[in-house]
């Protein structure tokens, strides 16, 4: 599952069939998410919901190095790093 944030933060209405509330919407769907990141917006994956291997490809796409870590500090940086809207 991810959130997507909308561009507007106080967006509250259905977009591609996923209900938005304050600028942010879920899904699961792939597809969907995909197509919302090429229309700007904010995709954040759910982090815990994530393998080790899967995190530490999340972070390499990143720019960071996750190998080595255990899972609870990479989520910790993960966390740190994601800023939505940014």
């Amino acid at each position: 599952m991810a959130r997507i944030y909308s561009k507007n933060e106080k967006y509250n209405g259905i977009s591609a069939g996923i209900n938005f509330v304050n600028g942010v919407g879920v899904s699961t769907d792939s597809r969907l998410l995909s197509w919302f990141e090429e229309n700007g917006y904010y995709i954040l994956p759910e982090l815990e919901e994530m393998n080790y291997k899967e995190l530490t490809e999340y972070a390499k796409s990143k720019g960071l190095n996750g190998i080595g870590m255990k899972k609870e500090e990479l989520l910790h940086i993960l966390k740190e790093t994601e800023e939505p809207n940014a």
